[in-house]
């Protein structure tokens, strides 16, 4: 009997230093190799999902860098699903690659963009906690303020301040039950953890 396993890959761990696409892909081929021995006894099924803090925050910069009355900024929520179809796409390629190199060929691989329903009365929409894209110095803090007046800052975990955006209790995915049928197939999964609608 074959038995499910989940892998959970962090923002940070796709994007390290260098956040290069190149460089992002670098670390997910990794991943996937280092991963491959779970399921070379084809005895799991292996559903991986991962976070995109770095990446949202990254590309909500790149957005804002080019925001015009022809080419606006998306809004946060849109940047959240864009870094999900990139990662899966880069993910998808990851393991693709390394199952051919582990004789793996005959599992299809698929990822998916997903939602996630929360309380649109949850304290967490006032209080802004989850950190998104770069860090930050203390001497940088004044030109970003004043740059972004509108962004809420953060200490993260002593590597210096990052942007912080509401992360409410997550109650369910919407897609889920679109998922029984894809893992009944056999087919190994990508999915991001976090994106909200309420």
């Amino acid at each position: 009997m074959v038995s499910p396993i989940v892998v959970a890959l962090g923002g940070n761990a796709i994007l390290t230093k260098d956040p290069s696409a190149a460089a992002q892909k670098k670390a997910l081929e990794v991943t996937a190799e280092q991963l491959m021995p779970l399921i070379k006894d084809n005895d799991r099924q292996m559903v991986v999902t991962h976070g995109n803090g770095p990446q949202v925050g990254n590309l909500l910069l790149q957005q804002l860098g080019s925001d015009s009355e022809k080419t606006p900024a998306m809004p946060l929520d849109t940047v959240g699903a864009m870094t999900q179809g990139e990662i899966g796409f880069w993910t998808v390629q990851a393991f693709t690659r390394a199952m051919a190199n582990n004789g793996l060929e005959r599992y299809p691989v698929i990822s998916a963009v997903t939602q996630t329903l929360v309380d649109e009365n949850d304290p967490a929409f006032k209080n802004a906690s989850k950190p998104i894209g770069p860090f930050y110095t203390e001497e940088q803090l004044p030109e970003i303020k004043k740059q972004f007046p509108d962004w809420e800052l953060m200490e993260d975990a002593g590597r210096g301040y990052r942007r912080v955006v509401p992360s409410p209790k997550p109650l369910e995915i919407i897609e889920a039950k679109a998922f029984g049928p894809i893992l009944e197939s056999g087919s190994l999964c990508f999915w991001r953890r976090w994106n909200s609608r309420h």
